[in-house]
Formats: C-alpha cells, sequence, structure tokens
C-alpha cells in the first residue's frame, strides 16, 4: 500500500518498479496502458491528458472472481470519489484487474464487468442521489456511488477491431465523475468540439466504425449504460439493463 491508501499516481508507480515492489502483472498492466494513452491519436483526450498530466489515479486490484479483489474496488473507487476533487480539473480512476490464466469470452468479460457493477451497487454507502433518476432507461440516468454518478469505459481482450476499447490482460474498467464533464456535455461548444474530435478519431483508430450505441449524456435516444462495455460487433446491442439497482444505500 502507498502513502495515498490504495491509489497510486504515477510517480508513485515508478517509486514501486524502480524499487522492485510492483508485481509483474501490476507492471505489465500499467505500462501497457501508459504505451496505449502517449501512442499515437488515442481517440479520448480527456483520458490521454489525465495520464500524460499526472491527474489520473490507478488502482490494481485481484482477479475479478475474487470477493477481495471486489471489496478492493469498493474502497479504492470510495477513496477516489472522496478526494478526486482536489487532484484535478478533470481527473481519472483506471482499474486494473489482475489478467486470467486462460483466454476468455467477450460474454464471459460481459459478466465480469457487470458483476463490478452490481456488487458497487449493492454496497454503495450512500443512497441514490436525488437528482439522478432510478430507471436505467431513463435518458438521464447514470451509474452512481457514493452520492457521485459517473461515466464509466470498461476496455478488454475481445476487441478486436474496436481498437480503442482494446487491452491485451484482461478487463480495465475507466471512472471519471459525471461533475469532471459537465463544462464539456453534449449541449455546450466546447462539449461538441471534443465529442467532433473524438469520434473523427475513433474513425482512424478502429477497424470498426463507431458503435450506434454511443451517443450523448441526456438525448432522449441514448442510454449511456448502454455504452459502458460496448459490444465488439455493430450488430450487437443491449435491450435491457442486465440487473436490478439499489436506491435505498
Amino acid at each position: 500500500m502507498n502513502k495515498t491508501g490504495l491509489l497510486f499516481d504515477q510517480s508513485e508507480i515508478q517509486d514501486a518498479i524502480e524499487a522492485g515492489e510492483l508485481t509483474t502483472w501490476k507492471k505489465k498492466r500499467y505500462i501497457k496502458f501508459r504505451e496505449t494513452m502517449r501512442g499515437t491519436h488515442y481517440p479520448c483526450h480527456f483520458a490521454v491528458n489525465a495520464e500524460r498530466n499526472d491527474i489520473a489515479r490507478y488502482l490494481f486490484v485481484g482477479d475479478v472472481h475474487d470477493r477481495d479483489a471486489l471489496f478492493k474496488v469498493r474502497e479504492g473507487l470510495r477513496q477516489y470519489l472522496e478526494r478526486y476533487q482536489s487532484i484535478a480539473e478533470r481527473t481519472t480512476l483506471v482499474i486494473f484487474f489482475k489478467p486470467p490464466n486462460n483466454d476468455q469470452s467477450e460474454r464471459e468479460y460481459r459478466d465480469q464487468f457487470w458483476r463490478v457493477l452490481e456488487f458497487l451497487n449493492e454496497r454503495d454507502p450512500e443512497p441514490w442521489p436525488s437528482d439522478i433518476p432510478e430507471d436505467p432507461n431513463d435518458p438521464e440516468w447514470e451509474f452512481c456511488f457514493c452520492g457521485e454518478s459517473m461515466f464509466i469505459v470498461g476496455r478488454a481482450p475481445f476487441y478486436t477491431d474496436r481498437k480503442s476499447r482494446y487491452t491485451p490482460y484482461g478487463l480495465e474498467i475507466t471512472i471519471q465523475p459525471r461533475r469532471v464533464l459537465d463544462d464539456v456535455s453534449g449541449d455546450t461548444i466546447e462539449g461538441q468540439h471534443a465529442r467532433s474530435v473524438i469520434r473523427d478519431r475513433l474513425k482512424g483508430y478502429d477497424d470498426v466504425a463507431p458503435h450506434p450505441d454511443i451517443g450523448d449524456y441526456g438525448d432522449p435516444n441514448t442510454r449511456e449504460w448502454k455504452q459502458y462495455l460496448l459490444p465488439n460487433s455493430n450488430d450487437e446491442s443491449m435491450n435491457e439493463f442486465p440487473f436490478e439497482i439499489n436506491t435505498k444505500g
């Protein structure tokens, strides 16, 4: 554990690597993430800027099937939400899970991803925020934890063509509190420009067209949870939210 609890910043990761204190899988996962964010034209410049400007925070947990790892996700996310506003205007949390021993299917990764969110929701220490709809079918619904709504992106090895969502070493989850994105929402000029740039970059970066479920938060035709872990194929889409939301805390 480092000086800030479960969360690492870049200097703490580098110090741990140089001291030989970071286990092999953690080192491998972080270095690959760093290479991706600092590579050529990664589409999401918010994620790129967070890594390059040392305003991302990193959480290493164990096997996604291990309850101890899920409790570590819960505590790490709680720590991050408690302090993110003191880190930077637009910060990000990156959660690395221990790579599995065997190859896994898209369905297996999908089940793992939603089980993580269900676990968090079942053990949320705070009630659902009053300003966020409780029904996932509402276009303004968003996943919440500790009273904070957030945008979530899952990356995994099954994204053979959707390279912006690809990582070779197992499940990875990136979280941005909605509050850090308020000034670049879809109804602002800056937000519209940012989304236009990202979508243009996606066309050149991925080997498949942007998924039809990608849209702006609050758009009546969009359900943001469908974007959290996109299908690899553009011919597929999630029709139902995968678990029942607990709003009582």
